[in-house]
């Protein structure tokens, strides 16, 4: 359109420049080698304007038909780059799809008509994969490793076909080559992870976390948490290895980013005390218990200062328990060293809130041993018959000891980073709730059998000079009973009668014949 306005511009601006030349009077004298000529000026210069216009479109003309064979040339490249893109797009269709034959296909077609492996190889790759050519494939992949500009797509195949093949070693070794080149994307930055803590190299996995924290593709409590799960996976593995002084740093650095990891904090405190910081240690563990409460810390307190009388390690554990004194685990602790120290009333009172709704299974077998403690085997049972069917808790390190195996870290690392918990909840039925009535019928004493009613009898008999008050008879049918062995006999308490009490005519006081007979 513009190439149209401006011929119908210079075909104006030549028509008027013609008139105006018309419109010129006089001659222009012309002189070579003594012959003189005279030409009218309006005609020479219209001479020298259509010949610099005739040489002008004679250039131009020239010039295109010149260029006329690139040009064809040209247009057919396009119209096979524009078919092989076409191809392209509905190869990678395919293979969405699923078609394996059709993106095969389409694939060959691209490959002929684009002339540029790098956009043809990865649907070449793609498509002998999904055919299950996996030979064609790998070669493929490889050979896009050589464009810089296909490499990381390469290597991602690569990747993925080792992972089908169960090659780890050849799978992260391609994982932590993308990662390199790319360390900002996450599937990279994943699959080096999740190698990493498959092999046990917690060491590894903590630097591809800190680097993907640099690029802001791991960021939040999730990670920070998994930093410092790792971090205390690495403190145990140095720790077991001799390296104390590794082990307490990075358990202390783990701390930092996660106080509620107890693992940390016990390996902390037990490092510590190996160390001759006794008080430093208990500080670690209350700071700890105040944050999260667990019963492996108190394992590990009783650990540290096993050496001091039971009095006064109990008062250590007691203020241990009031560092968090609303926590169930710190009603439990609290409970235990009332147990211990012999107050079993104290230790059911200080027990009964936790028995309300589900109690578990440590709950109810340290009821049962409170009640064992105060009113006997048969009042323990039905606890002790409670606590076997109750689920089992998800809590591990009950004794303060938390040496896994590789697999057992990794479960924690997981569990910890992503739902702030050591274990994941057992998957067993949770038990019916225990109603308030029976749970106080269950705290109730039990009722006296008959021999501890009659033990309770003889203790409140008169003092040994009014012995001579107390009868003991026997029906007939009550001694042969007890000759069966029933063991029952009936008690009769004869009190005397008082000062002015005079008997009837002819009777006798029996109590004061049985008193007179006794003396003599």
């Amino acid at each position: 359109m513009i190439k149209v306005f401006l011929w119908i511009v210079f075909a104006l601006i030549a028509v008027w420049g013609a008139s105006e030349l018309a419109g010129l009077d006089g001659f222009t004298v012309l002189e070579l080698e003594g012959t003189r000529v005279d030409v009218p000026t309006g005609l020479l210069l219209g001479l020298i304007a259509g010949s610099l216009v005739f040489f002008f479109f004679s250039g131009t003309t020239a010039a295109w038909l010149a260029g006329l064979p690139s040009r064809i040339k040209r247009r057919g490249r396009d119209r096979r780059r524009d078919r092989g893109m076409i191809a392209l797009a509905r190869g990678l269709e395919a293979v969405a799809a699923g078609d394996a034959a059709d993106a095969q296909r389409h694939a060959r077609s691209a490959t002929k008509a684009l002339n540029e492996p790098a956009l043809t190889r990865l649907l070449t790759a793609q498509a002998a994969q999904l055919a299950g050519d996996n030979e064609t494939a790998q070669l493929s992949y490889t050979a896009m490793l050589e464009a810089p500009e296909t490499e990381f797509l390469g290597l991602r195949g690569l990747y993925m076909q080792a992972i089908e093949r169960g090659d780890r070693e050849e799978a992260l070794a391609h994982a932590e080559r993308a990662f390199e080149l790319r360390p900002g994307t996450a599937w990279a930055f994943e699959s080096v992870l999740k190698l990493n803590l498959e092999r046990g190299a917690w060491g590894d996995a903590l630097e591809a976390l800190r680097l993907a924290k640099q690029n802001s593709i791991a960021e939040g409590l999730e990670y920070r948490r998994m930093e410092a799960a790792l971090l205390t996976a690495q403190a145990y593995a140095a720790n077991d290895a001799g390296d104390a002084d590794t082990a307490r740093k990075d358990a202390e650095a783990a701390l930092k980013k996660a106080p509620a990891l107890t693992p940390a904090a016990a390996l902390a405190a037990e490092n510590e005390l190996a160390a001759g910081h006794r008080a430093k240690a208990a500080k670690i563990l209350d700071n700890a218990w105040e944050t999260e409460p667990h019963p492996g810390l108190a394992a590990v307190l009783r650990r540290i200062f096993s050496h001091e009388r039971t009095e006064r390690l109990q008062g250590r554990l007691a203020k241990l328990a009031e560092r968090n004194p609303d926590h169930p685990e710190s009603v439990l602790l609290l409970a235990r060293v009332q147990l211990d120290g012999g107050d079993a009333a104290a230790a059911q009172d200080t027990l009964a809130p936790l028995l309300a709704g589900r109690p578990n299974r440590r709950v109810l077998t340290l009821m049962a041993e409170i009640a064992e403690k105060r009113y006997g085997d048969a009042a323990a049972k039905p606890w002790f018959d409670r606590a076997a069917r109750a689920p089992a808790e998800a809590i591990t390190g009950l004794d303060g000891s938390f040496h896994y195996t590789s697999e057992g870290w990794r479960r924690l690392i997981r569990e910890f980073s992503e739902h702030a918990r050591l274990a994941p909840p057992p998957l067993e039925v949770e038990t019916p709730e225990l109603p308030a009535d029976e749970v106080k019928a269950l705290l109730a004493p039990p009722a006296p059998t008959l021999e501890e009613m009659a033990e309770d009898e003889e203790t409140a008999l008169p003092a040994p000079e009014d012995a001579d008050l107390i009868e003991t008879e026997a029906s007939p049918e009550t001694t042969e009973g007890t000759e069966e062995g029933s063991g029952e006999a009936e008690v009769t308490v004869l009190t005397p009668p008082p000062a002015d009490f005079v008997l009837p005519d002819g009777e006798k006081d029996e109590t004061t014949e049985k008193k007179s007979a006794a003396s003599a």
